[in-house]
């Protein structure tokens, strides 16, 4: 496990960096505020409203592309990919903290298997 981490751990860095991002970015656009999109792209103005409500997440989330392309070539794939899931994890501790969704024991189950599946196969490297 040891010799994985050392040989990987600058792609699971910027794996996490890409996952932290990759959810920043889906927490942006749940925040657009897209109810009236059916009414705001028959102008102009509301398309332009509608691109800039989307924008910032798309920005983020390809940044976030990028951080994981540039991470899959610290590492080996099969340990650095499995990683892109605690995404997962950070957008339930994002919409915890700021959308008050509720964290339910089953979900805190959850968390705790998708990270020690990480953790798991963040080590079996050789």
């Amino acid at each position: 496990m040891i010799a994985s981490l050392k040989k990987n751990w600058k792609g699971m860095v910027l794996m996490l960096v890409s996952a932290l991002t990759l959810a920043i970015g889906q927490f942006l656009w749940k925040r657009a505020d897209l109810s009236n999109i059916a009414t705001d792209i028959k102008t102009i103005g509301g398309i332009i409203h509608v691109i800039l409500q989307i924008a910032p997440g798309f920005i983020v989330y390809v940044i976030g592309a990028a951080v994981m392309t540039v991470a899959l070539g610290y590492g080996e794939l099969s340990v650095l990919q499995p990683m892109n899931c605690m995404s997962y994890v950070f957008a339930l501790i994002i919409s915890a903290i700021f959308l008050t969704e509720p964290i339910t024991p089953m979900t805190i189950a959850g968390i705790m298997i998708i990270i020690c599946g990480v953790f798991l196969i963040g080590g079996s490297s050789e």
